[in-house]
This record gives C-alpha cells, structure tokens and sequence, in this order.
C-alpha cells in the first residue's frame, strides 16, 4: 500500500512537519508497518509499506498516521477536527428510504445518507490531485470522493443512482438461485445463494463489500444518490470475492475486518463533501441500522507478563502511554501492585483492531512502539533442553538409515492432482479430500498418497541432469472418512480428514558412479528392497512378512509388499512402463510407500550384542525344485516352523530356471548354518536337523534334486 507522508501529517500535532522522510520510514518500519521504498513525487513523499493480513485498521492514511504518532510520541488529531459540516435540509432521509437487513450474521451494521438535487461532475481538484499521486484514476465527484475517503479513513463505501433503486429500499441478503448481475466491470455474474448482495425491492444491485451493479451507477443524469457505509463479514466476502475471482480495493478491507464504528463518520464526510462539490441537500437524519453492536474487549495487562515476555522491566505509565496513543482506552487508576510484585491494568480494545484480543497481543504492541531497538541485548535463561519424543527420534534413526544407502531428504507439498494420487494411490488409498478453491488442478486435493509427489521429483531431477537421483521423504498423507450417520440438519454430509504418516522413497538412474573399477551399474528392485528394509528393521517388528503385490501402479515382476499383523505397511517396486512413458521419465524409477504410525506403536528394535561364537558352525546345502506359485517368504515360514534350536541362519543361495528344469518350476540352491554356543554339534545333531528341513520343504511340494 502507498501513502503520501503530506497527508499523514496533517493528521499529526504540527510538530510532524519537521519529521524526515527518513525518519518517518524508519519509524513505521520499526513499528511493524514496514517501508519498502519511499519516493519523491510533486513536493511529497509516497511511502510503500508492506502490511501484514492483521492490521486492517493501516489500510487508511489516518490509522498509518496512528502508528506514526504513537512511534515518534507525536499527537495524534482526532478526525473530528477535519470533519465537514453536515447542512441538513428537507424531508427525512427514512422518508425517501428504507433499509432491512435480512442476513443480520453477514451485515452488522449499515449506515446510509441521501443526497437530492446533486450535479454529477468532476471532484475538487485537490481530491483528484491526491487521488492521481496514489495511482487512481477520477471518474466523477460521488465516485472520486468514495474513493477519497477510502484512502483517509480505510472505510469501503459506495454511491447508489437513488432513482434507480426500485420500491425505494434496500435490503441486505444473500442472493436467490438464478440470479445476475452486471458489475461495474460490466460482466453478467451468475450469483451463488452464498454470495451476500445489496438489492432492492427487486433485484441485486452489488456485490456487498465486493463490488457495485452497473445499473445503479451514478451516471450523468444522476440527481439523487444514497451514499453506503456498512460493515459485513469478512469471511463472507472474502468467499464471495474468491468465488467471482474479484479482488477490489473494498474486498480487501472487508476480508481483513473493517472497522464497525466508523461506518457512520464515513457516510457523513462523503455527504458533506459531496453537498459541497456538486450541490444539493442532505436530507435529515442518517439511516443507520445497527443489528449487533460492537463490545470492546477488555484486557486485562500486567506487569509481570511485559518483563517475563520483553526480558525489561517498564513502567506503568509509559504502557498507559503506548496503549492511549494507539487509541486504547485504559482505565484510571488500577489495581496497584499484584502478588508477583508489578502493576496490573486493565485496557478496552478500540473498533478498529480486531487483531486485539489477549494479553500477549498488548504486549506486541508494547514492544513495537517503544521500539525493539531499545531492547538490551541479553541471553535468554536456560531451564533445560525440550525432550524428544520417541516417535521423533524414531523418525531421526530413520533418516540416519536412509542416509547411510546414499538417499537424500526431500519436503513435498501436500497438495495433490486428483488423477495422480487415483493412479497411484492403490487399492487401499482413502478417498482424496478435495480443496474448495485449489490453485490448479496439479494441487486439487490433499495427496492421498506420497507417490505423486515423490514421483515429480524425481522427475525434476532427471530432466536436470541428475545420474543418481534417491530421495526419500518423511510426511503425511490425508483421506476423507465418512461418518456413520449424518445429523439431519446438516446442508452436506459431514466428513472427517484422517491424516496418516508415511515414509517414501524415489529412486533412479544409477545404483553406483562410473568409475575406473566399477560399471555403473543401474539401480534395481534389490535396491530398493535394501532401503525398505533398511527402515523396517529398525522396529520392534520381526513378524514381518514378504508377499506378493498386485498393484498395477508397479512393474508386475517387480513389486512386493510387506505386512504386519495382517496389515499391509509397506509397498514397493519398479513404476509400471506405462505408467513411466506417461510421465516422460528418462530412467526406470523405483517407489516405496511405508506406513510409520503401525511401526511407531511397535517401537524401536532393541539393540543387543552377543560375543562371537567360540564353537565352529556346519553347513549344510539343500537343492530343491518348487513350482512357480511358491515363494521365498513360504520356504522361510515353513523352516521356521520347526523351532530347529542350531539353526542359526538359511540363506538363498541361488535361483536357476530353464535348462534341465520345466517349465512352471525353478531350482533353489539353499543353505543352512547351524552353530551352538555352548558346544560343539555332534554330526548326527546336524544331519537330524538337516532331515527335517528336508522334509518341511518336501511336504511343501518340492523335490530334492
């Protein structure tokens, strides 16, 4: 926002003449109302602040100059002594108008004043000068001083053709299904029935707080105008404006939280303006219908809290100060000490700070306008470090894990395309919940699954380049659950957003640098494979199973799962060919997506050491064919199941198909390792053993070769 440093000091003690341009930006910046630039233009100085979403109250010259005043302890003038004389004249202006709120929770307050007998033409000068010097163009007296009074007060008004308003009344709703309007941007809108509108006794005639209707433009034949000045709900408008893709400079205000009490003061200036620069009469009486008044909250500020928080000690009668020139009202005297040993008062927060609330927000504003540099420099005290949570480290162990494989951490958005996250969210994957006003349709839900997002970096990664791209990220994933009942008054059915945290892992390119001694060699599904387990062992968790995925987002000979107590935690493999030639990827690519709050409630594994054996170990070699439907995890299991107390360890050794052995079937090489540590096994122990491994395995469907 610009503002002309002229304008602030004529709302300033006349000692703010001599304020610098310089001094002035570093008053306000230090104050929390930042200047980004500041350039001379015709004998003044515009100012470019950068204002947070929580100061509505700066987004008119005359609260800039509040801020002003406090931070350089300059008087502030009340905006009565600028105030035109309101001449009165004529009938009644409730006579000539009437004005209903219907959507009282959208409209608080609304003010109106009529104007008859008035010329339509060009402003003052020096309103169309001033407006010129902040970047507005004129249209006309009503709609230049509107604009006029916007940048002094920060109160969005607007100007109605009055003759045009049918039934002579206004009504303040929300509009009916089926409805239109032009605006003044001349587009037909078809309003929404959650779109708050001024209308009259027949139609829409504006977008409350958005913008005006063209029919009700004050025009050259325009003789009678009603002057607006309310206040609507900010999330109302700030809806209404998102949904018709305005952004206006009335919205703005509105979205943020206009002041309620000023309505009033608005619509008085801009008549007696308007009465002046194109003649007429002010009929008698402002209209003002005030549905819910606005309570000032009271907040109560101590002492103690200002040194505990701000780290110095300040009196009470410099917070008095702060607080009275920031328009607060405190009350006299207090409470005198508290049991922790300061002084206690007790402040009402003014119409125009909505952002003022609690304790801590006067504290903020203490420390701004005193100034943070005038805060000694000092080290905060130390009661001790905050303790991690075992599910943090966890996740730290994780990290260190993937680390060590040569994985790098990546944070992705939480946004997802509905298409992508349907693609490869699986079969399991909850319903994606969608976003009311997604920026695009790559980011219309809330990622079901990580896949997409890991997915597009590795994509990124390797169109740049990238020969060895791992990356692995920790985050979370969302889907909608349902109810099981729905309360019948409710418009739409309610639903919950679960969230869940997964681990997942992107790879492609190359497993290993080209090197004099080393190939290059691609990256595999064994790799990935290696990662996965990587993270699992580090959990209490050796009930894990291998089994087969049939999930048609992965290469079909080149996936797996693993599961826990039934559950599916982990999925993996090589991404599908057809869906790698969709995306355009350079190299194979290899995912992994696992569920951590299943291994979290497990804990993490128990490290234990034992000494090396004393006593040598035997081995013994299996060979056996199997059919193709059987795999590695039912071999394990089944040798498992004999509870051998010296085996020690079974190892695939190697898999051959072809040749010799048919089709439908492949060779297993085995080897088992048998070991005590107490003794040395007598040969007849082991080659009992060894007898029932062989029978486990027969009993499977294998021959032994």
């Amino acid at each position: 926002m610009r503002v002309s440093l002229n304008w602030l000091r004529e709302f300033l003690a006349p000692e703010a003449g001599r304020l610098s341009p310089e001094q002035a930006a570093e008053a306000l910046t230090m104050a929390g109302l930042t200047v980004e630039g500041a350039a001379a233009v015709k004998g003044d100085t515009l100012l470019d602040l950068d204002l947070t979403t929580n100061r509505p109250d700066a987004l008119g010259h005359y609260g800039v100059a509040r801020d002003l005043g406090a931070a350089t302890a300059i008087g502030l003038r009340p905006l009565s002594e600028s105030q035109p004389q309101i001449e009165e004249s004529g009938e009644a202006a409730a006579e000539r108008l009437r004005v209903v709120i219907e959507a009282e929770a959208d409209c608080a307050r609304y003010c109106a004043r009529v104007i008859e007998g008035m010329t339509p033409g060009p402003a003052p000068a020096e309103v169309t000068a001033r407006l010129a010097l902040l970047g507005q163009r004129a249209i006309n007296n009503a709609a230049d001083l509107t604009n006029y009074t916007l940048l002094e007060t920060g109160q969005p008004t607007h100007a109605f053709d009055a003759d045009t308003l049918e039934g002579g009344e206004i009504r303040v709703r929300r509009a009916r299904a089926g409805e239109t309007l032009v605006t003044l941007d001349e587009v037909e809108r078809r309003l929404d029935p959650e779109d708050l509108v001024i209308a009259d006794a027949r139609r829409p005639v504006a977008l409350a707080g958005v913008m005006g209707g063209l029919a009700t433009a004050i025009g050259a034949k325009t003789r009678r105008v009603v002057i607006e000045s309310a206040w609507f709900e900010p999330t109302r408008i700030r809806r209404t404006a998102q949904r018709h893709g305005l952004h206006t400079d009335a919205s703005h205000r509105f979205e943020r939280g206009a002041d309620p009490e000023i309505c009033g003061l608005a619509a008085d200036r801009i008549a007696a303006r308007l009465r002046a620069a194109a003649g007429g009469a002010i009929l008698r009486g402002r209209i003002d219908v005030y549905p819910r008044r606005w309570q000032a909250p009271s907040i109560v500020l101590r002492g103690e809290t200002v040194r505990r928080v701000l780290g110095v000690e300040m009196g009470e009668a410099e917070a008095r100060r702060i607080l009275a020139a920031l328009g607060l009202e405190v009350e006299e005297g207090g409470s005198g000490d508290t049991a922790a040993g300061g002084w206690r008062l007790t402040a009402a927060a003014p119409s125009w700070r909505p952002d003022l609330q609690e304790e801590i927000d006067l504290v903020e504003e203490l420390a701004r306008i005193h100034g943070y540099g005038r805060f000694p420099a000092r080290l905060p005290s130390f009661a001790g470090g905050a303790r991690r949570t075992e599910s943090a480290k966890a996740e730290d162990r994780i990290r260190a894990r993937l680390r060590a494989q040569g994985y790098a951490e990546a944070v992705a958005l939480s946004f997802a395309a509905e298409r992508e996250c349907r693609q490869l969210g699986g079969e399991a994957a909850p319903e994606p919940v969608a976003i009311q006003h997604p920026i695009s349709e790559e980011a219309a839900v809330m990622r079901s699954s990580a896949l997409p997002a890991m997915l597009h970096l590795l994509q990124y990664n390797l169109n740049r380049g990238q020969a060895e791209a791992r990356l692995f990220e920790i985050g979370k994933v969302y889907g909608r659950v349902e109810p099981a009942a729905t309360d019948a008054d409710q418009r739409e059915p309610r639903h919950w957003v679960q969230e869940r945290r997964v681990v997942t892992l992107g790879a492609a390119g190359r497993a290993e640098p080209i090197g004099w001694a080393q190939s290059g060699r691609a990256f595999d599904f064994y790799d990935l494979k290696a990662a996965v387990e990587a993270v699992l062992e580090g959990f209490a968790a050796a009930e894990l199973e291998l089994e087969r995925l049939e999930d048609p987002a992965f290469h079909p000979g080149r996936r797996a799962a693993f599961s826990l107590d039934g559950r599916r935690i982990a999925r993996f493999g090589q991404l599908h060919p057809e869906r790698a030639a969709e995306w355009k990827l350079k190299a194979e690519a290899y995912l992994a997506e696992i569920e951590l709050e299943p291994l979290l409630a497990r804990g993490s594994r128990a490290a234990r050491y034992a000494p090396p054996p004393k006593y040598p170990a035997s081995e013994r070699d299996f060979s056996f064919l199997f059919g193709d439907e059987l795999s590695w995890a039912q071999v394990r299991q089944a040798v498992a199941g004999l509870n051998l107390p010296a085996l020690v360890e079974l190892t695939p050794i190697e898999v051959f198909r072809g040749g010799a052995v048919p089709a439908g079937r492949y060779s297993l090489l085995l080897r088992a390792r048998f070991q005590l540590a107490e003794r040395t096994l007598r040969e007849e122990e082991v080659g009992e053993q060894a007898e029932r491994i062989v029978g486990a395995l027969t009993a499977l469907g294998g021959t032994q070769r």
